[in-house]
């Protein structure tokens, strides 16, 4: 470990470890989120600081652009993440959490310059936000005053919800009301959320 990761260590250690001593033992055997969160990899996006979440309390999954692929069994730790938190976790709620600055949903509209290393794996994982792209292009089209930026990471978090709908085992569950799925962006500048309403199909302030 370098210095900084043994300062954060030891503080862990002696801070926040020691004084939930008790959590941590009942956590050493077994764990019973009632959310999962989807997320992306970005180092600034923190669900449990967000959500102000003890250790137990979150399943989090992430990956670049805070993706829900399409239902394929044999492909995909996110696919399986899922399968686990629904049918094993028996979570009962999905939280897709999207946010403003997305490198992923900016790389989209991203030319590829000649000096500039190729990104073969990111490429082909961001095809599943083309349909989010083109939607953002045509909704910036009817109004150019929007941002085409912040649309396109607000159609990715609603294609991702679309596509969980898609899977088994969630749909089950949504038809019995045994689970609830639902899509946040988060405004990293601001600290603000917004949740999408699935009645009238637009993200609206959490508070």
């Amino acid at each position: 470990m370098d210095k900084l990761q043994k300062d954060g260590y030891n503080k862990f250690l002696k801070n926040y470890f020691k004084h939930n001593k008790d959590l941590f033992k009942r956590l050493s055997n077994t764990q019973k989120p009632d959310t999962m969160i989807i997320t992306c990899s970005d180092s600034r996006i923190n669900p449990a600081l967000l959500l102000d979440a003890k250790p137990g309390e979150l399943f989090v999954i992430r990956n670049i652009g805070n993706v829900v692929p399409p239902y394929q069994p044999e492909l995909g730790s996110t696919q399986a993440a899922i399968e686990y938190a629904v049918n094993v976790l028996n979570v009962k709620k999905i939280v897709v959490l999207g946010h403003s600055n997305c490198g992923a949903c900016a790389h989209m509209y991203h030319e590829h310059k000649e000096n500039e290393p190729e990104l073969k794996h990111v490429d082909h994982w961001l095809k599943h936000i083309e349909i989010a792209k083109s939607a953002a292009m045509l909704e910036i089209h009817a109004d150019e005053n929007k941002n085409l930026f912040e649309l396109t990471e607000k159609h990715n978090i609603v294609s991702s919800l679309r596509r969980l709908m898609g899977y088994p085992y969630v749909q089950k569950r949504l038809i019995n009301k045994k689970i609830d799925i639902i899509g946040w962006w988060y405004d990293i500048g601001t600290g603000s959320v917004e949740v999408y309403d699935f009645n009238s199909r637009h993200f609206s302030p959490a508070i």
